[in-house]
């Protein structure tokens, strides 16, 4: 499957199928109007058994595929032949043991009914139609035993009845392992053999001189879950489910009336999860899931089915939500870095391992790995630490533009200014709002788009006209959604009577902790008023919406 290097024992289950497919000259029953009425003891009759054991499971089965009858009358011959399901579905790291051998029972001028002794053999073994996950054989898996055992009884009992003058006989044949496994992967493998007209020759179905019949073929059908949709890639898909939706599911070719929940409640498992856990209390959700984890292995149900499970059963904690909350929330600033390390201390690491949460997020669930949260933890700290270093700079910042002194505001601006172009003590200076008298503060013609540079004392006699009311706090400044790299923006407001009618917004370039650059701001040209909308909360700063509104 899609983002799996090999198969392993626990990605699959498998169900082993018999089938038999007749060959084009064995058509000869055609025609016969009451098809198989024609049989009488005395002609020749066979059937071909498989016996299934699986020590593992507990599995011990005996299943009927075919019977054969010949006979005078109309119709020559009587064929019943049917698809057989072997086995339930197994998980394939489980089934590996599985161990199946075929029996050819045959006899001739015989008073053994073959049709009763294989109806009666299916009987028995159609019990087992109540499957799915290998948790029927699981669940039933002493009376399952008892009916092997009493088929056993009856295959070896009836040949006792057979009159002196019967011809019959059994052969038993092993077919290879139908699942083999290793580190790089494994395979499934197919069987066939010919089925052949019954004859008295001691050879009987083997025999090179029969007529062909047919060919019975025994191969395993795969399925990566029981419980969810399977996308065409062949990974399960487990979104847009809740606990109830799955705990109602039933199995595949399970039985009717045997829910998942019936399944996990019913089990006689010393491990009996607590179903309804307090929710409120990270121990006792930890230690109910990890509970639930190993009765639903131990059942037989495989990874994909138990982590979609064990998702939805955690996801009525609390602590399960934070601890798989969106990377996005924690870095738009809305949870603290301190806060982020609580959630992440909760990661239900007594019930799951890595490689449950790489599953869950291979059907589409959104959880946080281990190296999510690495990678989330070291994103906040460093924007925290960035917005530390705005901090910094904002502080310094209004202390200035809100000292009435030019002089005292000149000697606390000269260490926190460097520009690229002249060094300490000098800034670039932008203005992108309207003409508000800049040039006449500065004594210049003009300042050029590109901005222009100047001194501590010019900054601080500038910042003296603006004739600043108030400041807001400082955000990191965004181009086209995107944060941009060392740039943070702060409002202010003018008094009554100034030279700006309200006020703007003061953007400053940093590096090092000095500010390299100031550009006073229009909204179209650095839209903050849309950007504290989609971010209200960004780098521990909130404006309110009265001051915002104090610049329209």
């Amino acid at each position: 499957m899609p983002g799996m290097s090999a198969v392993q024992g626990d990605d699959f289950y498998i169900q082993l199928i018999s089938e038999f497919e007749f060959t084009r000259d064995a058509n000869r029953g055609e025609g016969c109007q009451e098809f198989g009425r024609s049989y009488k003891k005395g002609g020749a009759s066979a059937a071909l058994l498989f016996q299934i054991r699986n020590d593992t499971l507990k599995l011990y089965s005996e299943v009927p595929a075919l019977v054969y009858q010949t006979a005078a009358g109309e119709c020559s011959f009587t064929f019943n032949a049917r698809k057989v399901y072997l086995t339930p579905w197994m998980r394939l790291d489980t089934a590996e043991d599985t161990q199946i051998d075929f029996s050819f029972v045959n006899s001739f001028n015989s008073d053994v009914d073959f049709t009763k002794l294989a109806n009666d053999v299916g009987t028995a073994s159609g019990v087992l139609a109540i499957t799915g996950a290998g948790a029927g054989v699981a669940l039933m898996s002493r009376l399952a035993s008892g009916w092997m055992l009493n088929n056993e009884r009856q295959v070896a009992e009836r040949p006792q009845q057979v009159s002196s003058g019967n011809q019959s006989r059994r052969e038993v044949h092993s077919l290879p392992a139908a699942i083999t496994l290793n580190n790089q992967g494994g395979g499934v493998n197919q069987t066939s053999f010919a089925i052949r007209e019954v004859s008295d020759s001691p050879v009987a179905f083997l025999g090179s001189n029969a007529k062909p019949l047919g060919e019975v073929r025994v191969y395993g059908a795969l399925r990566s879950s029981l419980l969810l949709k399977i996308s065409s890639d062949g990974l399960p898909d487990a979104r847009d489910l809740s606990l109830e939706e799955l705990w109602r599911s039933k199995m595949q070719a399970g039985a009717a009336d045997a829910s998942l929940l019936k399944y996990i409640t019913e089990a006689d498992h010393p491990d009996r999860p607590n179903l309804q856990p307090n929710w409120d209390s990270y121990q006792d959700v930890e230690g109910s899931c990890r509970k639930l984890k190993v009765v639903m292995k131990d059942l037989g149900f495989n990874r994909f089915d138990r982590n979609a499970v064990l998702y939805y059963f955690l996801d009525k904690s609390a602590d399960w939500k934070n601890y798989n909350v969106p990377g996005q929330q924690v870095l738009s600033g809305e949870i603290p870095y301190s806060q982020s390390q609580q959630y992440r201390a909760k990661g239900f690491g007594g019930c799951l391992a890595s490689e449950d949460y790489e599953t869950m997020k291979k059907m589409g669930l959104a959880v946080n790995s281990e190296e999510d949260w690495r990678g989330i933890l070291r994103q906040t700290q460093e924007k925290e630490s960035y917005s530390a270093a705005i901090r910094s700079v904002e502080r310094q910042l209004i202390a200035a533009m809100t000292n009435s002194d030019p002089a005292a505001a000149e000697r606390q601006l000269y260490p926190l200014i460097a520009a690229d172009e002249k060094g300490a003590g000098t800034v670039l200076l932008q203005n992108h709002l309207a003409n508000f008298g800049l040039e006449q503060v500065l004594n210049v013609p003009a300042v050029p788009g590109t901005g222009i540079v100047i001194t501590a004392a010019q900054l601080a006699q500038v910042f003296a006209g603006l004739q600043i009311d108030a400041l807001s706090c400082a955000r990191p400044a965004f181009e086209q959604e995107r944060p941009l790299k060392n740039v943070a923006v702060m409002l202010f407001v003018t008094k009554a009577g100034g030279p700006l009618a309200k006020g703007g917004a003061l953007e400053f370039e940093f590096d090092g902790g000095k500010v390299k650059r100031l550009a006073f701001q229009h909204p179209t040209y650095r839209d903050y008023r849309q950007n504290l909308r989609d971010y209200p909360d960004l780098g521990g700063c909130r404006i309110d919406a009265e001051f915002v509104e104090r610049l329209n």
